[in-house]
């Protein structure tokens, strides 16, 4: 398997967001999504912050021989972290530490508009329930 499906994600990406309750638009961010290892893995590096607090990500993907993409997060939050990616036509789907995140990318691949939400049985926080629209600036 190649990661040619997750080619789309490849570029330079902020982040506008909203989490579940809130008033007003609380979380901003700024992602970068680069191709590694020869085109067979994908390096995403950012910076998110949810209210007052600031997170700083790597994330590792790779294709999983069982089937989509796995992925490893570290974050200046704490321990690394696995999660997996899939994407099935224009929908995209990221899950891993109790959540998982479902978004449509547009037809010209310029926005992904989609939500965070908790897994049954977790709890919703302002970091696990909320919408947000990525837009490619680069």
């Amino acid at each position: 398997m190649s990661m040619d499906p997750l080619h789309v994600l490849v570029g330079s990406w902020t982040i506008v967001g909203r989490s579940t309750g809130a008033d007003h638009d609380n979380i901003s961010g700024t992602t970068s999504v680069v191709p590694i290892l020869g085109g067979h893995a994908l390096q995403l590096s950012g910076r998110m912050r949810v209210d007052d607090v600031e997170i700083e990500t790597l994330e590792l993907v790779w294709p999983d021989p069982a089937g989509g993409f796995a992925a490893q997060v570290y974050s200046s939050d704490g321990t690394p972290l696995d999660y997996r990616w899939a994407l099935d036509g224009a929908t995209l789907t990221h899950t891993g530490s109790g959540a998982t995140y479902t978004g449509t990318i547009s037809g010209d691949a310029a926005t992904i508009d989609g939500r965070w939400r908790p897994d049954p049985g977790q709890p919703a926080t302002p970091g696990s329930a909320y919408d947000a629209v990525m837009r490619r600036v680069g």
